[in-house]
């Protein structure tokens, strides 16, 4: 009964919050950010020291020195002040596969990130914060706030079958997230979930014996879906109704328009991480992300952490979560390199026009000097491309990189490899880095991480 009180009394807020004026909403931002820095002072010897000399009540939100991974990762005893939660306890309670995905004592979420880039990061979360996420997913469908809908029930009717795609070997956030999910929502819909990190035909035999209506899990997932419908592997017949969410990883141009091309579907995007599960959201009649400005604040800010004009894109990012007071974090930093947009035209919250992935993976060239190059040009590069559906970048040696490629059908190899290979030599010479060379290779698919069924578009030497 307390998830159900949770849900409602969120919806309720969520609605509140919606329907306000821009200025209103910053307004109340200001007064969430302030009183999670109070309540941050009052329980952590940590952000009493981090926050010496400042006076929250009078200082501006970019006046506070950021939090970082490395930071929480040394003082999370410090930081997160229930002692239930200390890191010794929690890693304990981790280690038996059973607690995974369970709300402990009934009252937080525990898991840890999938650690793309670096170590996987603990994080807890308050089951009422994650109400919040759960009540938005539900709430916000519509073009304009005034339009929004809550889901049905299908009396006498099927109701939609979904299939969550997730890492379920391990206790990562996206199984956390589907285990600890309202039971509220079974009225609406039946959920299903599926081990992404499986052999993949086992995946797709699963996927074909349920036939889902909707489908969630990581965007490069769904891009390997797409492709096996499209090469006849799969065979699902998604109905009036259905959605793909596709988020964790980019959703790139190619992945729309191979969904659209297999499901008659094109997918919504969906942005956050582990430590902030509700950062922005695109849902329908949406062009781009919408970010939940009442869940958090958002703030995009150059190499030197200083703020950057409204359509720039970011060197990386703060952002501070407004609800979840279990693991209190006030400008923590992600290293996504974002383009915030405008606010949009009938929703109090700005949009998030770009997200490109994780902005430190580089590769280190020797060719024979040494070259650092950050995998984010390649992106750049590709972003725009339509006569790609998928790659990944892998470095092959000190001074060899390889663009393993999905082409996008009805395009001849012959013409792609040479003009990719050629835009792909100007982004490396830009860099300073002339010296390496890339070369592309066509490929049937691309194959995943096996420990999170992510399919990483940029994968250095791990020991260059």
């Amino acid at each position: 009964m307390s998830r159900l009180l949770n849900l409602l009394h969120a919806t309720r807020e969520l609605k509140k919050t919606q329907l306000m004026s821009r200025a209103e909403v910053l307004r109340l931002q200001d007064r969430r950010w302030r009183a999670m820095a109070r309540y941050a002072l009052e329980v952590s010897p940590f952000y009493r020291r981090h926050l010496a000399g400042i006076n929250v009540e009078r200082c501006q939100l970019s006046d506070l020195p950021p939090m970082t991974k490395e930071l929480l990762f040394e003082n999370w005893d410090e930081i997160v002040p229930d002692v239930r939660l200390h890191r010794a306890e929690l890693e304990k309670y981790l280690q038996d596969p059973a607690n995974w995905g369970k709300v402990k004592d009934g009252r937080w979420m525990v898991c840890y990130t999938t650690g793309t880039t670096a170590a996987p990061q603990l994080v807890v979360h308050d089951i009422a914060a994650v109400d919040y996420s759960h009540a938005s997913q539900n709430l916000r469908n519509s073009v304009s706030p005034r339009t929004t809908t809550m889901p049905r029930l299908r009396l006498g009717g099927r109701r939609l079958k979904v299939v969550a795609l997730v890492t379920s070997k391990a206790a990562a956030t996206s199984t956390s997230l589907f285990a600890t999910r309202p039971w509220v929502g079974a009225l609406f819909s039946t959920y299903h979930q599926i081990d992404v990190a499986a052999p993949w035909q086992q995946v797709l035999a699963e996927l074909q014996r349920l036939q889902p209506d909707a489908l969630m899990g990581y965007s490069s997932v769904m891009g390997r879906l797409a492709q096996a419908q499209l090469n006849g592997e799969l065979h699902l017949n998604m109905r009036h109704g259905g959605y793909i969410w596709g988020g964790g990883d980019a959703l790139t141009p190619g992945i729309r328009d191979q969904c659209q091309r297999a499901f008659g579907i094109t997918p919504f995007n969906m942005y956050g991480c582990g430590e902030v599960l509700s950062i922005a959201r695109q849902w329908r009649g949406m062009e781009h992300l919408c970010c939940h400005d009442d869940m958090m604040v958002l703030e995009t800010v150059d190499e030197a952490g200083r703020p950057i004009p409204e359509g720039d894109l970011a060197d990386h990012a703060y952002v501070t979560p407004l609800i979840n007071k279990a693991m209190p974090l006030l400008r923590y930093r992600v290293n996504d390199r974002l383009r915030l947009g405008p606010v949009h035209e009938h929703w109090p919250f700005r949009t998030l026009t770009q997200v490109h992935g994780r902005g430190t993976t580089a590769y280190t060239f020797r060719t024979p000097e040494v070259r650092v190059f950050i995998g984010m040009n390649f992106l750049f590069t590709m972003d725009e491309r339509r006569d790609v559906a998928s790659f990944q970048f892998r470095q092959t040696g000190p001074a060899t990189v390889e663009c393993l490629t999905v082409s996008s059908p009805g395009i001849s190899p012959s013409f792609l490899v040479p003009d990719l290979e050629a835009d792909l030599r100007r982004c490396l010479e830009s860099a300073g880095c002339g010296g390496v060379q890339c070369t592309v290779r066509i490929v049937r698919e691309l194959m995943p991480d096996p420990r999170t069924g992510k399919v990483e578009q940029n994968v250095p030497l791990p020991d260059a």
